[in-house]
Parts: C-alpha cells; sequence; structure tokens
C-alpha cells in the first residue's frame, strides 16, 4: 500500500475521493464518497447508537482507517449538531500527507467553517489527543490494527478498511475479537460490507447483527450491536 499513486476523482454525488489505479479501489464508494459515509457511518453508526442510548451525552468511537477523514470530519459536525462530546480515535497503518488529503479536494468542496473544522482535523498532529471543537476530540494513530493495542473501550466502532479484494487479511476473523472485546454493552458496529463470513464471525462473537440497507450502489450493509448485560 505504499508509493501507490492516487488520482483525484469525482463520484456521482460531486464529491471526491482518490482512486488507486494499481488496485482499482477507491478510498470511497464511487456512487458518492459523502452519501456512503453519510449512510454507513452517520445513519447506520452514529444516529443508531444515538437513538438506542438518548440519556447519553458522550460517545467514544474506534475507526479502523482513517483515510482522508472524512468520516471524522461528519462525525464532528454530528457531534456538535447533536450536542453530544465525542472522543474519535482512529487508527491508519499508511496514512495520506496532508498534502494528499487536500489535494483530493475537500479543502474546496467544503466551505467556510467547513472547510476550516475539516483541515483542522487532517492538520491535527499523530499520536496525540486533540480538541478540534467543544464536542469533538480527536487522536489519530499511525498503527495497523493488528499492532494496535486497546486501551479503552468504545460506544460505536467504524470498521472502514479497504475492501477484501485489496486488504483480505482485515477481513479474516481475528480481526475482530480484540474489536468485540472492546464494544461496550449496547455499543454499535457498523461497515460497509455485507461479506458473509464478517456477519458470522461477529455473530460467534456474541453481536446481534443486521443486514441493513446499504449507501447508493450497495444493497446491503452490517449493522452489528453489542447486547446489553
Amino acid at each position: 500500500m505504499q508509493k501507490i499513486s492516487k488520482i483525484q476523482h469525482l463520484t456521482a454525488d460531486g464529491s471526491p475521493t482518490l482512486y488507486m489505479e494499481q488496485f482499482d479501489e477507491y478510498y470511497h464508494s464511487k456512487h458518492g464518497a459523502i452519501q456512503e459515509a453519510l449512510h454507513v457511518y452517520l445513519k447506520m453508526g452514529f444516529t443508531h447508537w444515538q437513538q438506542q442510548n438518548p440519556k447519553r451525552t458522550d460517545c467514544r468511537v474506534f475507526e479502523m482507517g482513517f483515510g482522508t477523514g472524512l468520516n471524522a470530519f461528519l462525525t464532528a459536525e454530528a457531534a456538535s449538531n447533536s450536542n453530544i462530546e465525542v472522543l474519535f480515535d482512529s487508527i491508519e497503518a499508511y496514512p495520506l500527507a496532508a498534502e494528499e488529503v487536500k489535494e483530493v479536494g475537500y479543502s474546496a468542496y467544503f466551505k467556510g467553517e467547513r472547510k476550516q473544522l475539516f483541515e483542522q482535523i487532517i492538520d491535527c498532529p499523530w499520536e496525540r489527543e486533540t480538541q478540534i471543537s467543544s464536542h469533538f476530540n480527536l487522536i489519530k494513530r499511525h498503527t495497523s490494527l493488528e499492532n494496535y493495542s486497546f486501551q479503552s473501550s468504545y460506544d460505536l466502532v467504524y470498521y472502514d478498511a479497504f475492501g477484501a479484494r485489496t486488504q483480505p487479511e482485515l477481513w479474516e476473523d481475528n480481526c475482530f475479537p480484540a474489536i468485540v472485546e472492546n464494544l461496550n454493552p449496547g455499543g454499535v458496529f457498523v461497515t460497509y460490507s455485507a461479506k458473509g463470513s464478517v456477519r458470522r464471525a461477529l455473530e460467534r462473537l456474541g453481536l446481534s447483527v443486521s443486514l441493513v440497507p446499504g449507501p447508493p450502489g450497495k444493497r446491503e450493509m452490517i449493522q452489528a450491536v453489542r447486547p446489553l448485560l
């Protein structure tokens, strides 16, 4: 995944992403980068967690795959709009340079305060918790899932690895036990994938797994909940 050329690509909803020709792989859905993130991680993840935990005023999020920072940005906006304090803990084995992310085009796509918020997320240092806003603290960690040691438990997991065709090792059964172990009761796990082996792996670990409608261009996705004690 290192030293891979990346090309800006405009997706169907007009928002940009990156395309890696060597792998024929996009960082986001070609059917709509922002539509995908809003549906998979905000609607089916963050909003669903809120609905299940209406009295909570704080939320700890673990993200597998920081990528371009789009999920973090949209969650930061949702946190402010919902008046919920979010600690967003994201890992990335192959981080993009800030210049690469800015070349994607989000700094031109987002305007005013949205642009400022996005650039704060991209420019903040790695390996250190940073207060991005009064409702959003971010920790970006340069590490792989294999080498990551969980130090906290989480209410919400965004599993946003590249697809199994590109990174099959991130969709194997052994990827999920540590994540599930550190998912709080009532916590929600979401991924754009509807892969049957992933669903079965999560079920074996005790999660209640559903195939729910996916984003544009994808029929289904996985949403899983850790039952309350």
